[in-house]
C-alpha cells in the first residue's frame, strides 16, 4: 500500500508544478487567499537565515550567507599598489561580480553573464560614493 501512496503524492506533486507553471497568477493568488507563501511560510515569517564570517581563508574578509535554500558568498581580496605619477595622492578600486552557471538558466559556462558587469558597476559606484562621503565627513572615518 505505502508504493500506491508515493506514487499518489507524486503524481499530485506533478499536478501542482504543473498548475505553478500555466497559471502562475492564479497560483500565487490562492496562497495569498490562505495568508500562507508557496513554501508553506506564514506571509509575515522570513526565511531561516544563517552568517558565517570569514568562510574564504585566502580573503582579507569574506562571509557566506545563506537565506532559506540560497547561498551567496562574498570575498574582498585587497592589494595594496603603487600610485601612477599623474595621481600620486589616488588609488584605484575595481569590482568582480561573478556570477556562475549554477545561479541561473540565463547563465551560460564560459562566458560572464550580462548582469556581473552592470552588478560590478553599482557596486564600484556605491563604495566609491561612500569613500567620497567618508573624506568629506571626517566622523564617518575610513
Amino acid at each position: 500500500m505505502a508504493a500506491a501512496n508515493g506514487s499518489s503524492d507524486l503524481y499530485s506533486e506533478m499536478e501542482v508544478d504543473a498548475f505553478r507553471r500555466l497559471f502562475p497568477l492564479r497560483y500565487h493568488e490562492q496562497h495569498l487567499l490562505k495568508s500562507v507563501r508557496p513554501d508553506a511560510r506564514k506571509l509575515g515569517s522570513a526565511r531561516d537565515t544563517t552568517l558565517a564570517l570569514g568562510a574564504v581563508a585566502s580573503a582579507e574578509g569574506s562571509a557566506l550567507a545563506k537565506i532559506g535554500s540560497t547561498t551567496m558568498l562574498a570575498a574582498i581580496k585587497m592589494e595594496i599598489m603603487t600610485p601612477t605619477v599623474e595621481c600620486p595622492d589616488e588609488g584605484s578600486i575595481a569590482i568582480e561580480f561573478h556570477m556562475p552557471p549554477i545561479c541561473s538558466p540565463l547563465v551560460r559556462p564560459g562566458r560572464p553573464a550580462e548582469a556581473a558587469s552592470v552588478i560590478s558597476k553599482q557596486l564600484s559606484d556605491t563604495i566609491l560614493r561612500y569613500v567620497v562621503i567618508a573624506c568629506r565627513c571626517p566622523k564617518l572615518g575610513v
